[in-house]
């Protein structure tokens, strides 16, 4: 493994419920203040901010800003990293880049959302992730959207809806066992349960899709590996990545031509920007998928997850989904998966959702998990976040 690129030294997590109601701004300052404790150290000391776009539910501008401006914490810079959701997780590269140029000591990266307590979620569709010319005017949903990525993926490789039915069961059985989960209180779930839900697109049924789930904060305090004290629990970056193909889905269905292989042969939908920006990530850290031990990653349909794991080079085109099937995603298999139970049944508070993989991952190195933990606590976390319409891909490489 190459030498670390930097070090996590604070963590602080946030939540919000419709019965324990916080906004965005809220959740945010109560986990910076976690984080800032946890490092052992005051907003004062922080040299930079970096978030990834506003909160569904506070769309102001320049929300970094904003954050900055209510804590009264001046810094050198402060900036939205706004590759959709995927930019959050790069919110980790750009710290790393900064510390190392000497610009800063120790930068911030945070998040927070609460799109269901605050806005009718139902009612904005599709408008913010399609093109207002060729897709906006036939009123496609988010889920309407994905279902064409997913008829693509079970067509090319013969996948079926009792296979995507295997994703939602494995993730819920990890949701079951956390705390905040918002699809816990079901329990857990079979195959069946799942086929026999309503289509929400075709062949996207109910539990095959992600829900809202109240609300999430977290932030991470970032610093240089050789700046990492006696008394912090530190979690190291060792390699990061990231890639946009597109914006709107009817792009990435006409590109045609691209220098990168990872890609693969295009037209196509159904090899993601995730697999250019893991490629990267193993590059940087000289680690490759074998040694990862875990992994959190953006599967917000269940058709996404087996995608995504082929991306990141756990299993070839199209075979992703026996990584499910045979429980090798499950605590006791040898690729624990989505361990808060993912997306799909941990939920997307918003555009928090990328934040809330990256502090399942701090949670597990650390031995710290609200939920669920594999019996042998992990050394690797690989972390992928996604945006958009399938448009972007990051992944960062976490270590003890």
């Amino acid at each position: 493994m190459s030498e670390p690129l930097a070090a996590i030294v604070g963590m602080g997590d946030a939540y919000a419920s419709k019965e324990d109601r916080k906004d965005p701004m809220q959740l945010a300052v109560e986990a910076s203040y976690a984080a800032f404790a946890d490092a052992g150290i005051a907003k004062s000391n922080i040299d930079a901010v970096f978030t990834g776009r506003s909160p569904w539910a506070d769309k102001r501008s320049q929300w970094s800003n904003v954050f900055i401006s209510h804590m009264q914490m001046p810094v050198t810079i402060t900036s939205e990293i706004t590759m959709h959701g995927a930019g959050l997780t790069s919110t980790l590269a750009a710290a790393s880049r900064m510390i190392a140029a000497g610009d800063a000591e120790y930068v911030l990266c945070l998040q927070s959302d609460a799109t269901e307590l605050f806005v009718d979620a139902v009612a904005m569709g599709a408008e913010a992730d399609s093109d207002p010319q060729f897709e906006s005017p036939y009123g496609p949903t988010i889920p309407a959207l994905y279902a064409q990525v997913a008829r693509r993926y079970m067509h090319e490789f013969d996948v079926t809806e009792a296979d995507l039915a295997e994703v939602a069961v494995a993730n819920q059985r990890w949701g079951v066992g956390h705390p905040r989960a918002a699809k816990s209180r079901f329990g857990e779930i079979d195959v069946d349960t799942v086929l026999k839900s309503k289509y929400v697109a075709s062949p996207l049924r109910l539990w095959m899709c992600s829900t809202w789930g109240g609300g999430t904060g977290g932030a991470l305090v970032v610093t240089s590996p050789d700046n990492v004290r006696a008394e912090q629990d530190p979690v190291y970056l060792a390699g990061y990545g990231s890639m946009s193909t597109h914006e709107y889905l009817t792009d990435r269905a006409n590109l045609r031509e691209s220098s990168l292989e990872s890609l693969g042969p295009l037209p196509n939908l159904t090899t993601t920007a995730t697999a250019e920006a893991s490629r990267q990530a193993y590059r940087k850290s000289g680690l490759g998928p074998s040694d990862i031990d875990m992994t959190q990653i953006s599967a917000n349909f269940a058709h996404m997850g087996p995608m995504i794991l082929e991306d990141l080079g756990f299993a070839e085109k199209g075979a992703g989904i026996d990584l499910y099937r045979s429980g090798r995603t499950a605590i006791d298999g040898d690729l624990p998966t989505d361990t808060n139970g993912g997306w799909l049944s941990f939920g997307q508070p918003g555009i928090s959702c990328n934040m809330d993989s990256l502090v399942e991952a701090v949670r597990q190195l650390r031995g710290e998990a609200l939920g669920l933990s594999p019996e042998k606590r992990p050394e690797t976390v690989l972390v992928q976040g996604a945006g958009g319409m399938v448009a972007a891909g990051a992944v960062a490489i976490l270590t003890r």
